[in-house]
């Protein structure tokens, strides 16, 4: 008891590190949430000293040799501080699964129901059921000040509201009785709460899929981004069947304000821009590939996307602001390149009439206008113009301008293949 008192008395110290560590993973999240269209009430705690003391004590009596040291019950005890997710929607899991996944480094995921104690009671009922992430938060989306939080071992908790809700209640009743053990009539009342909670989740899913398939109508306008993710995430799922997992989304809020201010907000505009868009398993996520699909060769476009995605930075974000000298390397790339995919573009649709979007690269090898190892640079500078418009990549100013250069060498190339073809 003596190591479990000290540990408590030093973990007291400690609470204020641990509640900070919540509120940054709770902050990302909420925001990574919102971003992606996915209704949901996010907070966070620091374990409390008193829960902790029982929790250590219980588990100092089931191991068969005592803690020896405060490291090993640190080590032990793997929700310090823990993040909570109540959705609106508890169809929405698989999305929130795949936000996790991007944001943190998840070590172990748990799904429950599953039953970890005896019940007391002959329950009815499935009880609680939800999912719990072992997870840590990445350095790279850490700003410097903030790196010391990377080591925190979180656990995020992912149910519907209505599950969080009942479990909170259940949870205290149950295993933390301040007034003896619960009756027979009690228990099943926590039973038969239970019951229609879950009743209550077929409702709320029920609920959302008839959302869904109102907004599927040509006129539905997006007022939000939450109407955007639920038409899309309905268009993935009965055209898209090759995905194996739930499809990166990404930020549909920046994507919506993009097609608001271009007046393309409503389901009649978007389908001809998914219908044209490949939605191919890259590093880009969905809502980047649309972007892309809008923004392309059009140098007003891109400079209003810039414009908007500059606006969304915090700055105190983690992304790190451009100096002089990198955005003018990025200017000297990104001008011959969107000229570059003006040309490809028209070449395209001389090509295929019924084409639409960005440029394809087959159609552009089959008119041979570039030799093999200028096809093999047009792929690598496309993929490189998409680390570096969504900022997945941060190239220096030097190879900027390299692959400006290069860009510059396939229009020249272009314009002389054009120029032959003409005169024959």
């Amino acid at each position: 008891m003596d190591i479990i008192n000290q540990f408590i008395e030093n973990y007291k110290k400690k609470i204020s590190f641990y509640e900070t560590a919540g509120h940054i993973a709770e902050d990302m999240l909420r925001e990574a949430l919102h971003s992606s269209g996915i209704r949901a009430m996010v907070t966070s705690r620091a374990k409390s000293p008193v829960r902790l003391k029982t929790k250590v004590t219980q588990r100092n009596e089931k191991r068969e040799q005592p803690y020896r040291n405060m490291n090993e019950i640190y080590s032990d005890i793997a929700d310090l501080s823990g993040v909570r997710v109540s959705l609106y929607f508890p169809g929405d899991r698989a999305k929130a699964d795949q936000v996790i996944n991007n944001l943190f480094t998840v070590s172990e995921t748990k799904k429950f129901p599953g039953q970890s104690r005896p019940p007391s009671y002959n329950k009815r009922f499935s009880g609680y059921w939800a999912t719990h992430y072992r997870a840590s938060m990445k350095e790279d989306l850490l700003e410097k000040k903030q790196l010391k939080y990377a080591s925190v071992r979180l656990e995020i908790q992912v149910a519907s509201v209505l599950m969080h809700a009942w479990s909170e209640v259940e949870h205290d009743l149950v295993y933390k009785p301040m007034q003896g053990t619960l009756s027979e009539e009690e228990l099943a009342i926590l039973d038969e709460l239970n019951g229609l909670v879950l009743t209550g989740e077929i409702a709320l899913e029920r609920l959302q899929a008839a959302g869904n398939a109102r907004l599927q109508s040509k006129n539905a306008a997006f007022t939000n981004q939450y109407d955007l993710a639920a038409y899309l995430y309905d268009y993935l799922s009965t055209r898209y069947k090759r995905f194996d997992i739930e499809p990166k989304m990404g930020n549909v809020e920046q994507l919506l304000r993009l097609m608001s201010r271009l007046d393309l907000d409503n389901a009649r505009e978007l389908e001809p821009i998914l219908r044209s868009t490949r939605l191919v398993d890259d590093r880009r996520t969905i809502s980047q590939q649309l972007i892309d699909q809008i923004i392309c060769g059009n140098e007003k476009r891109y400079g209003l996307y810039l414009e908007l995605l500059a606006a969304s930075e915090r700055p105190d974000g983690p992304i790190r602001k451009a100096d002089a000298q990198r955005r003018e390397a990025a200017e000297y790339f990104l001008r011959p390149w969107i000229s570059l995919e003006a040309v490809l573009m028209k070449l395209t649709r001389q090509n295929n009439p019924k084409a639409r979007g960005t440029f394809n690269l087959n159609s552009i090898k089959r008119m041979k206008l570039l030799n093999r190892d200028s096809l093999e640079k047009l792929q690598t500078l496309r993929n490189f113009r998409n680390g570096l418009i969504h900022g997945i990549d941060d190239p220096p100013s030097s190879t900027l301008i390299k692959k400006g250069d290069d860009v510059r060498g396939i229009l020249s190339g272009l314009a002389a293949a054009q120029a032959g073809k003409e005169k024959e």
